[in-house]
């Protein structure tokens, strides 16, 4: 229940710093990606169902206050905690580098699928200015605060992992 609770919590936090605190703290007009660093690396420690799960309520949250249609983000979403939670079986804590990775591939695809919808569907069509001023600028911040944000997520599941433990030992 506690797990729960910190992770509707986390969730809620990394929402409002992404939608708010980060749109203050713009670098090259880009806000790092924080959800999508939330789910990577919930996925890459607890595996695909709770991947698939916090994908799904971080993408409902931004459906509800910026999507056009409900369920967008939250598919999307959900699919990268699916495909991220693969990753849990050859995971070892003490690898920083498997979850930059899985961050910035999923950044990737997420500007390249932002650039389908929004600017295909709009005429838009030089790919290589939306890579060099939206995409890879982004990519770079979401990957850099990342390198910061997960440390305190690594913490903050062992934590949790030691109060399981222990309560299973009560009883």
């Amino acid at each position: 229940m506690r797990r729960i609770i910190c992770t509707g919590l986390t969730i809620i936090i990394f929402f409002v710093l992404q939608t708010s605190v980060f749109e203050m703290l713009k670098l090259a007009d880009v806000v790092p990606n924080l959800l999508l660093i939330l789910i990577s690396s919930t996925a890459l420690m607890r595996g695909q169902k709770t991947g698939m799960l916090v994908g799904f309520f971080c993408g409902l949250l931004l459906d509800m206050f910026f999507g056009r249609w409900l369920g967008v983000y939250a598919f999307l979403y959900m699919i990268f905690g699916f495909v991220d939670g693969y990753f849990n079986r050859i995971y070892y804590t003490d690898d920083n580098f498997l979850p930059l990775i899985l961050i910035g591939a999923n950044d990737l695809v997420y500007g390249f699928l932002m650039f389908l919808t929004r600017g295909l569907l709009r005429n838009h069509l030089d790919f290589i200015y939306y890579l060099t001023s939206i995409i890879l600028p982004e990519l770079v911040y979401t990957v850099a605060a990342g390198l910061l944000l997960y440390q305190g997520l690594l913490r903050l599941n062992s934590l949790l992992d030691r109060y399981e433990e222990g309560s299973a030992d009560i009883v």
